[in-house]
């Protein structure tokens, strides 16, 4: 066949096979489901379950590398980057490209398409406008000193000048990265409502709108801070009921300093509590715990369990319960360098995978139910086709066994009753999924299972 004619076969090949709606999941986009907006699809028709950790900034494309594949090794679909991140920033000097940093979002991307993950990118995590050096929190390059057009934060929020540089520094990334399927969405800035500048509900109902003009194949969201004291409520409320916000995330760590007394209670505890604000918005949208994990007092560092968790115990938590309470996906947890990394726990991720294949959230149209038993809290997916449970020991919390040091014990003979979920339904088999051993075991079908004996966690899948 002769060159020309057999790329004309291809593009014709390739035309009927993606309007078929079949097209492979790199080059799919993320979109919010219309059958349950309460999840996600590629635009290829598949239900999307994101799965995965930020690993937001790195000093190198070697370490890029590592981190992308052990994601992909371990099952995951999903990273999040910061691009205002010495390794991104795209403008390290004030009106010049860093081609350097591009060449690493080029990278990232390549890996994505590669691995089949999905990346959201963050546009911005500063904080303050002020004289010196660019830090994540400090945009020095910005200020009148460094010869960037503003004086303070203040200035880049409230003033047209300010939102222009924004959408500028938008127009280059869409110029490059516009409509790429590798790209899961495009989060605005990191924990807004942290930076030093008052006006940033009017900012966003701007922002969100001319960002989602500008990236139409792409979902676009915001984050706010750790959701620890009341006083952030009321702006998540705010900004998270925004049409325009695609995403209601949440972030959330156990945090002994923090007002909130929940910040300190056991891990699967903390994230559900943190789901459960989400949902009384009332605003069917997909949830995301976006960050999670665990710190010193009012953020002060890594706590000290990671080097102890050994076992990935905190990292399970954060990755299980906020899907098991109707969140969109697994949670995504921070500290991918001090902890996932480190202590070499990234098998953890895998394990979720492993616990929800062949589930479709879409399809099974999931009522999320509380049927805690005997010393376990029973976190419950009720489907039309499943019935998914994830069940926590109430006492090998996150303290006790890495604080305290009591060992977690070995749970026998608790049962978990289904029979008002199965109402009316066959049940065709239960499979028991341990995910610290990675072994399933099916056991008799009944509404009434009783579980092989197992420590800290064990999922159960009913099938109807």
């Amino acid at each position: 066949m002769k060159p020309k004619l057999i790329t004309t076969f291809l593009l014709v090949f390739s035309l009927i096979f993606n309007s078929c709606g079949n097209m492979p999941d790199n080059e799919s986009f993320v979109r919010v489901s219309e059958d349950d907006p309460r999840y996600f699809c590629l635009s290829n028709g598949e239900t999307y379950v994101p799965i995965g950790c930020n690993i937001a900034a790195m000093s190198s494309v070697e370490l890029m590398e590592h981190y992308m594949e052990e994601l992909h090794r371990n099952g995951g679909n999903f990273a999040r980057v910061w691009l205002n991140s010495d390794f991104f920033e795209i403008q390290k000097t004030y009106g010049v490209w860093d081609e350097v940093s591009i060449a690493n979002i080029d990278r990232l991307l390549e890996l994505a398409d590669t691995y089949g993950i999905k990346v959201k990118m963050c546009i911005e995590s500063f904080r303050m406008i002020k004289p010196g050096r660019n830090k994540w929190n400090v945009k020095a390059s910005y200020h009148t000193s460094n010869g960037g057009p503003f004086e303070d934060m203040q200035e880049y929020i409230s003033s047209e000048k300010g939102k222009e540089e924004f959408l500028r520094r938008l127009e280059y990334l869409r110029q490059r990265y516009g409509n790429h399927p590798s790209v899961f969405g495009w989060e605005l800035w990191n924990e807004m409502n942290a930076v030093e500048a008052t006006g940033i509900e009017e900012w966003n109902v701007e922002m969100l709108a001319k960002v989602h003009e500008m990236f139409p194949e792409n979902l676009v969201m915001q984050s706010l801070g750790s959701l620890d004291n009341v006083r952030s409520f009321d702006i998540y409320e705010y900004i998270n009921k925004l049409p325009s916000n695609d995403v209601m995330q949440v972030h959330r760590y156990i945090d002994e300093g923090a007002p909130l007394e929940i910040c300190s209670a056991p891990s699967d505890l903390l994230c559900s509590d943190a789901i459960a604000h989400m949902k009384e918005y009332g605003h069917v949208k997909p949830i995301l715990l976006a960050e999670g994990g665990a710190v010193k007092p009012v953020h002060t560092g890594p706590h000290g369990i990671y080097e102890r968790d050994t076992l990935g115990t905190v990292l399970h938590d954060f990755l299980f319960a906020p899907f098991f309470c109707g969140s969109a996906g697994s949670g995504h947890l921070w500290h991918w360098d001090h902890y996932i990394d480190k202590v070499d726990v990234w098998y953890q991720i895998g394990r979720f995978s492993e616990a929800i294949k062949g589930i479709d959230p879409i399809k099974e149209s999931f009522e999320t139910v509380r049927n805690d038993s005997g010393r376990m809290r029973v976190y419950t997916l009720a489907g039309e086709e499943h019935i998914l449970s994830w069940c926590r020991d109430t006492t090998s919390t996150w303290k006790n066994e890495w604080v305290n040091e009591v060992p977690a014990e070995t749970l026998v003979g608790e049962v978990v009753d289904f029979s008002s979920l199965a109402e009316g339904k066959n049940v065709s088999k239960v499979e028991i999924y341990d995910p610290w051993n990675n072994v399933w075991t099916e056991v008799e079908s009944s509404t009434v299972v009783r579980l092989p004996e197992f420590k800290r966690s064990v999922v159960i899948k009913l099938t109807l």
